[in-house]
């Protein structure tokens, strides 16, 4: 079930008039009906979850109930090393027992059977069947943030079991994210909700835009990005060159779509759920690019990983370890691969050039003003601007890219112009989808950055809906793709 299918619709609907018009009618007594509102969307929750594999409903159910009672350990526990013990307990459970075993026990011994293979002639140990559970490292991130934050006494041990399995299962961001942290989420679930209080519009733009990026734009494109990076040997430069651009594009129309129409569903229910993408590819530089993109990850690992390793209160040296060291660990996120460890490492080797740069060259104060300075500055934005989405595309391609092997010829056919397939429907697809976004990000600047856009009423918005609606079933593909995180 992904949102974009119609069965999602059907499962949304029915959650929806149940919580805002079933439990009312129901019961009159508020905490009673809070009560058996969480506990609905509980159920509903795990049935999402278990649709795309029953089974895995008792791995998330685990990982629950180990830092529930962990939280419960620590709130109560005064003596620090015991505390500690509780922490490490939890760290070690969920990173490796839970997400190490199901992500990386077959990325960890494959890379050491291709060592002891060569050094001995045979496996060291086995290669497992194992499912990777939809979401893992997303709930996984989600549930430690509660225990971190208990142990660090930022917030209060959750003593309600029901509130806090919803929180780590709560459906809308569960299998993709945006990643919510207990301090930001835990409190709404204490907060009354009025279906008056529900901003309608707002939701329902999020929803339909998330839609429009991922059934719409992201799966138009599916097949050509897939084609060529399935035979990268087999394609000209310029279509490598496309498949690059095409595949880090088609990323994020992919995972800001799941993230919209997470953000919309949530906010149809009650509940706020943090931003998650802002026009990255305004960026102009490597820095700016990651704030804007996976905000809720980059936000996550700051707090617990960059932070904790002393941040910016240490040495320029170490400063730029922690900086490698926080895109290492976002790249071993993605995926069990050497090429997102590559992808990491690659974008960690970036992000401490430019500090290097910043030290070198440190920005000086405009001192021109007037047309002269306007028509200086929009060169070299635009310079820095495709300078730094032609990194990040590039470096895509070991994202997307299926081997190792892969990703190379990819880069080798583009940099040594490879002849090969070079097919007009791979133009085709570059254009229009450079261009909605390019549309979409400057309208995006104008109305959020800029603050210039005019209130739409809301009968015209409203009586749009139904046209809206019918354009994006017909424009959407008829075979639709699975969302690009779900294996994360």
């Amino acid at each position: 079930m992904i949102f974009s299918d119609f069965e999602y619709f059907v499962f949304f609907l029915f959650v929806f008039f149940t919580v805002w018009y079933l439990f009312p009618a129901l019961f009159s007594n508020q905490s009673k009906e809070t009560r058996i509102l969480h506990i609905f969307l509980l159920i509903s929750s795990y049935f999402f979850y278990m649709s795309w594999d029953y089974r895995f409903g008792a791995l998330i159910l685990l990982s629950t109930a180990i830092d529930f009672y962990v939280g419960l350990k620590l709130a109560n526990e005064t003596r620090e090393k015991v505390r500690y013990y509780l922490l490490l307990f939890s760290l070690v459970t969920n990173l490796v027992f839970i997400l190490g075993f199901f992500k990386y026990y077959n990325f960890v011994v494959t890379s050491m059977n291709s060592v002891t293979n060569g050094l001995f002639g045979g496996d060291m140990l086995p290669v497992l069947k194992i499912i990777l559970p939809a979401g893992i490292s997303f709930f996984t991130f989600q549930s430690l943030s509660y225990t971190i934050d208990v142990y660090r006494k930022e917030i209060p041990a959750e003593t309600d079991f029901i509130r806090f399995a919803l929180f780590v299962s709560f459906f809308p961001q569960l299998v993709a994210g945006p990643i919510v942290t207990a301090r930001t989420f835990m409190p709404q679930l204490y907060s009354p909700k009025k279906l008056e209080d529900i901003e309608f519009r707002v939701a329902i733009r999020f929803f339909m835009l998330g839609y429009f990026k991922k059934a719409v734009l992201s799966d138009m494109v599916a097949p050509t990005i897939d084609a060529i990076y399935a035979n990268p040997a087999g394609h000209h430069a310029y279509a490598l060159l496309i498949a690059a651009a095409l595949g880090g594009i088609q990323v994020y129309l992919d995972f800001s779509g799941y993230s919209d129409m997470a953000i919309g569903s949530a906010m149809l229910l009650g509940y706020k759920l943090p931003t998650n993408f802002n026009l990255p590819f305004l960026a102009t530089s490597v820095s700016g690019f990651w704030r804007r993109w996976h905000m809720t990850l980059n936000s996550w690992l700051r707090d617990y990983i960059y932070i904790p390793m002393g941040g910016s209160r240490v040495t320029s040296v170490r400063r730029k370890f922690n900086l490698w060291f926080t895109m290492f660990v976002s790249g071993v996120w993605h995926g069990a691969q050497w090429t997102f460890v590559f992808w990491g490492s690659l974008n960690g080797f970036f992000y401490v050039l430019e500090e290097i740069w910043k030290e070198w060259f440190p920005d000086k104060k405009e001192t021109t003003s007037g047309q002269f300075s306007s028509l200086v500055q929009i060169p070299v934005w635009l310079f820095q601007n495709v300078l730094n989405n032609s990194i990040f595309f590039l470096g895509a391609v070991f994202f997307r890219s299926l081997t190792w092997e892969n990703a190379w010829i990819h880069l080798k056919g583009i940099f040594f112009f490879q002849d090969g397939n070079l097919r007009p429907y791979m133009w085709k697809d570059f254009l229009w989808i450079i261009g909605f976004l390019a549309i979409g990000h400057a309208i995006g600047y104008f109305l959020f950055e800029k603050g210039k856009g005019k209130k739409i009423p809301a009968s015209f918005e409203f009586a749009m809906y139904p046209i809206l609606f019918l354009v994006l079933n017909l424009a959407t593909p008829e075979n639709s793709v699975p969302f690009i995180y779900f294996q994360f």
